[in-house]
């Protein structure tokens, strides 16, 4: 019974090391998921709640450094700002929704593709 705890303590510890490493990951699966969801969106209402749900997400990754910069404080500023014109464009198409323009509020997110792959370059 004992050689099971060591083993399972062991087991819990490693998987802990594993989450803390992957840095920002979890989030920017979390935001590609919500992406689609804007994306596929039936109403004006499903667009706003996941447009909250997207800019809260965004949020987490923004406060946390990519194991990628390796500490780098001006990268990290950099990653920072690119995240918030990320936020910037969901929210401005969350108040195109809110307003009933949910095919401008598509258009919008449309540009997110775009920035991913101009911050995806430059911090992944």
């Amino acid at each position: 019974m004992l050689k099971f705890k060591h083993l399972l303590s062991i087991l819990v510890l490693a998987i802990s090391a594993n989450v803390v490493a992957s840095g920002v990951s979890m989030e920017m699966f979390q935001m590609k998921r919500q992406i689609n969801l804007l994306t596929n969106a039936q109403t004006a209402e499903e667009f706003t709640q996941n447009a909250d749900k997207f800019i809260e997400v965004s949020k987490k990754a923004q406060a946390t450094m990519p194991n990628s910069l390796d500490g780098d404080q001006e990268k990290f500023k950099g990653y920072q700002q690119g995240m918030q014109e990320v936020i910037d464009v969901v929210a401005q198409a969350k108040n195109l929704a809110s307003q009933g323009n949910l095919t401008e509020a598509k258009t919008v997110i449309a540009r997110l593709d775009s920035l991913r792959k101009l911050y995806h370059s430059a911090y992944k």
